[in-house]
């Protein structure tokens, strides 16, 4: 297309393509115009290594004056060549130096010689001026100049339509002894003819003129000159054409790319186009345009900043400015394409950081992703995959895997713009295996002299170099060869065993194998035996029965008043001790009085069944409340959440988040799901055997969902147990299941009876006897002490009354 300097003008002015290089107008005495042009290049002199000599040099006579010289360029390091010509019978010699690289013609003008036979040379030259490196000449090629010596008008006069600015004018040359011709043009009406400029000398010629008035009627005539003397042939006849109305661009193409981008391409038809409107709509609205591209713009690359997946038409148009306002074409045609999602991530690889992790790197290739999504499971299996969803990052490590295990692992961008989440593709799955180490339950569940096997885990037993054992607790054993611990635990509480493992890349895995050791329910014990007791008849004596009997499952026990019935919980305060002192902590402050049971669960097909509390607390004076939070305590898993068993409550997905509130079990199918669910539930307690027909039976009542107000603020309580065959709408507080009190239990209550009544009697206030003697004699009493499950002992006080 034309430059586009000139297509800012009102006024046309033109550029002359010509076939050849511009004649020379200035006339030298001597046989040939010999220029003195020198070369430019700026290669060093002495370094430049010498062109390859041109090939095919053909000589072609356009008068008396004036050869065409046409040549192979067989270098691609020269940058000018040497035109070398004389009158047949001298050795040609420079004539000049044509400093324009990958040229392959050129013209000499002479003065007249008709008839005249000249040779002619060409070579190539690298380097800079007065140090070039020269090729080697082409051999000698002779021509003679035409022998006529005319100098007629041109005729055959033709105007060409090219486009809406260009029109190509041609003519037949009648003349040998010019040396150029002179060009004019007028608008059509116009008087006045004005100067296009001039051309050299040939036979044919085919000149086009760019610049002009789109829709405009043109006239053109042209003659032949010579400068010495000065002489100009008569015009030729005048040539007419119209340009071409203002051309739209055609061939709209658009290219969806990545992150919602566009790539446009359109074929440019106009040469007086000073830029493009290019537009743009959506599936409602009017087009809306784009910034301006210049001039001969074909092609706009990556234009960002359109909707995702969302459906776009587009159209371009030229502009034309003319002084200040600005003319359009016709539009082209029109595209309507769907832009794309985000662009994905590319060259995902991972490898293993630890026996639970691995490391992830990937190119983010988007701009507009504000996170990924990482997608990952076991090679090879059929399981949903796990998302972990990251921000908008490059590496992450990938937590909580198997040790040794291989996983298949992919990813994608994300973006949520105006409340829409989009997705890029993900990439190809990669497999990625974690580091050896040692696998399996860290929590098992274990009794107090119980039969225990544990098989210790590990990834690749191939890769184990050695493995150790350390802190078993009495009773208990690690076998070497079958990896395994086993025995029966002899002491309780809460023990912590170290596993070390090597592997044979280097690595060391250390595990803590937490084994929170409880003592099944069991009869209370005599730990020592009573004195004998003297009292004198009518007098009395006291007897502490501290020290005298123990049960050995029970450290500590909480007593809860419901208006369903008492329920006492025994509390693992050695296996468990961090929560247990935190459960005694709300109980000791009094913050479960007044309370009440607040859900109530019993569902088979969600395998829960629980009676949950230490949430909320009523009375007619406060109304509902909530019980207020201590903070919240480390979780301490391993006793399984078994029929019976009290666990603290938590936060879903935070592990280490229980503070007041505490639920029963009542059926052993909660122990598949909360044995596990949230790193386990902490088991800290049972209820006492007589306490657990008290829970069952409100686990039985109707429940219902209630919204109660507290502060200035509401509550929502679904299943809430009531006290009532129909549930109340609203809620009575009435009837709900109600804890009065709440504060610890004694661990064991006593009973004492005489054998012989007429010669002592025997009664029990707290932990002391009182023993009134009666008459003469001896006897025995016997003191039975019971546990909070209802089973008993006894042991006897021989009692003689002097």
């Amino acid at each position: 297309m034309a430059a586009q300097a000139l297509k800012r003008f009102a006024s046309p002015w033109f550029y002359v393509t010509l076939k050849f290089s511009v004649m020379f107008s200035r006339h030298f005495p001597s046989i040939l115009f010999f220029h003195l042009v020198c070369g430019t290049s700026l290669a060093g002199a002495a370094t430049v290594p010498a062109p390859t000599i041109p090939s095919n040099l053909r000589v072609k006579p356009l008068g008396v004056n004036s050869f065409l010289l046409e040549w192979k360029d067989n270098s691609n390091n020269e940058v000018g060549w040497e035109i070398l010509a004389a009158v047949k019978g001298s050795a040609p010699k420079r004539y000049a130096l044509h400093a324009v690289p990958n040229a392959t013609s050129y013209i000499v003008t002479t003065n007249d010689l008709p008839g005249k036979e000249l040779s002619f040379q060409l070579r190539a030259y690298n380097g800079a001026a007065g140090a070039e490196k020269f090729s080697k000449k082409t051999s000698i090629v002779t021509a003679k100049a035409l022998a006529s010596k005319t100098f007629d008008p041109p005729t055959k006069m033709k105007a060409t339509v090219v486009d809406d600015g260009s029109i190509r004018i041609s003519w037949k040359d009648n003349s040998t002894s010019e040396n150029g011709y002179q060009m004019e043009y007028k608008i059509s009406s116009a008087k006045k003819w004005t100067s296009l400029g001039a051309t050299g000398p040939d036979l044919t010629f085919n000149v086009p003129l760019t610049g002009l008035e789109p829709s405009k009627s043109y006239s053109f005539r042209v003659r032949a000159f010579r400068n010495t003397p000065a002489k100009a042939t008569a015009y030729s006849k005048v040539a007419k054409a119209k340009t071409k109305a203002f051309l739209a661009p055609t061939n709209l193409a658009v290219t969806a790319e990545g992150d919602g981008a566009f790539t446009f391409d359109w074929k440019d038809k106009s040469s007086l186009e000073t830029g493009y409107d290019l537009q743009f709509k959506g599936s409602t609205g009017d087009f809306t345009s784009l910034d301006p591209y210049a001039a001969n713009t074909t092609r706009v690359p990556d234009i960002t900043g359109a909707d995702l997946e969302t459906t776009y038409q587009f159209r371009v148009r030229a502009i034309r400015t003319v002084g200040t306002t600005s003319v359009y074409s016709g539009f082209s045609n029109t595209v309507s394409i769907k832009s794309s999602t985000l662009a994905a991530p590319t060259t995902l690889a991972g490898t293993g950081a630890s026996d639970s992790s691995v490391t992830l790197t990937w190119k983010k290739n988007s701009t507009r992703s504000s996170g990924h999504d990482i997608e990952y499971r076991e090679a090879g299996s059929s399981d949903t995959p796990t998302i972990v969803t990251v921000g908008n990052v490059q590496t992450y490590t990938l937590t909580g895997l198997e040790p040794g295990k291989l996983y298949e692992i992919r990813l994608r961008a994300s973006v949520t713009e105006s409340f829409v989440s989009y997705k890029s593709t993900y990439t190809d799955y990669i497999q990625v295996r974690a580091k050896d180490g040692i696998a399996g339950d860290f929590h098992p569940q274990i009794f107090y002299g119980a039969s225990f096997l544990y098989p210790i885990q590990v990834s690749r037993l191939s890769a184990l170099t050695s493995l150790s054992v350390t802190g078993l607790p009495a009773g208990l054993v690690h076998d070497p060869v079958a990896h395994t611990i086993s025995g029966s635990a002899t002491e309780d509480g809460a023990k912590t065993v170290t596993l070390t493992a090597n592997f044979n890349d280097g690595s060391t895995v250390t595990k803590s194998l937490i084994l929170r050791i409880v003592r099944p329910p069991a009869a209370p014990v005599v730990s020592a035996a009573f004195d004998p007791v003297n009292v004198a008849a009518t007098g009395t004596s006291t007897v502490s029965l501290t020290g005298k009997f123990a049960d050995p499952d029970t450290a500590s026990a909480a007593r809860f008043v419901t208006s369903s019935g008492t329920v006492d919980i025994i509390l693992y305060s050695l296996a468990t001790p961090a929560t247990v002192t935190n459960f005694l902590n709300y109980l000791d402050a009094g913050r479960y009085d007044d309370g009440f049971f607040h859900r109530s669960v019993a569902d088979a097909e969600g395998s829960l069944y629980i009676v949950q509390g230490g949430g909320y607390q009523y009375t007619s004076t406060t109304g509902f409340t909530r019980v207020t939070k201590n903070t919240a305590i480390q979780n301490e898993p391993g006793i399984s959440n078994l029929k019976g068993t009290v666990a603290m409550a938590k936060v879903s997905g935070s592990p280490n988040s229980a503070t007041s509130e505490f639920f029963v079990n009542l059926n052993n199918v909660n122990a598949g799901n909360l044995d596990k669910q949230n790193e386990g539930f902490t088991v800290f307690g049972r209820v006492s055997s007589s306490s657990l027909a008290v829970m069952e039976a409100i686990n039985a009542l109707p429940t219902k969902d209630y919204t109660v107000l507290i502060g200035t603020g509401t509550q929502s309580l679904e299943d809430v147990p009531i006290s009532t065959t129909t549930t109340a709408v609203p809620i009575d507080p009435a009837l709900l299941i109600k804890v009065p009190s709440a504060g610890p239990a004694p661990i064991l209550s006593y009973e004492v009876v005489s054998q012989d009544t007429a010669v002592a009697t025997a009664s029990v206030t707290g932990t002391d006897i009182t023993i009134t003697g009666v008459a003469t004699g001896t006897t025995t009493i016997k003191v039975k002490a019971t546990d909070l499950d209802g089973e008993s002992t006894t042991q006897n006080i021989t009692v003689t009354v002097p």
